[in-house]
């Protein structure tokens, strides 16, 4: 049962790294600022989710299971809101209606 639980959690390892880099990427290769929040808060989400998974699969004591749990459900809740919070920021910005402009733009480059 260990070995299965192990398999896992590496599996769960290699597809946040995977999705950590695919992020990465998308932070430098998209041109506005919202596809790039969007690329790096839902990329860089589902890495941190995922490497919570696999400490949650080789947590060895019920005690430290729960406050994995609990940390999941607090990293659930915060991360979407900080995304939010800084979409709004760029939104607000001084600079906001070139950012707006170019999004109405199709660009091909992407």
């Amino acid at each position: 049962m260990m070995i299965v639980r192990e398999i896992l959690a590496l599996l769960a390892f290699v597809i946040g790294t995977a999705f950590g880099l695919v992020g990465m990427v998308g932070l430098f290769r998209f041109k506005d600022p919202y596809s790039r929040l969007h690329a790096g808060s839902l990329c860089g989400t589902t890495a941190v989710f995922s490497y919570l998974i696999a400490l949650l699969l080789l947590s060895p004591s019920v005690a430290s299971t729960l406050r994995m749990i609990i940390l999941i459900v607090f990293f659930l809740i915060s991360a979407p809101t900080g995304s939010s919070i800084v979409a709004r920021f760029i939104w607000e910005s001084e600079d906001a209606e070139r950012q707006r402009s170019s999004m109405n733009r199709e660009d091909k480059s992407l």
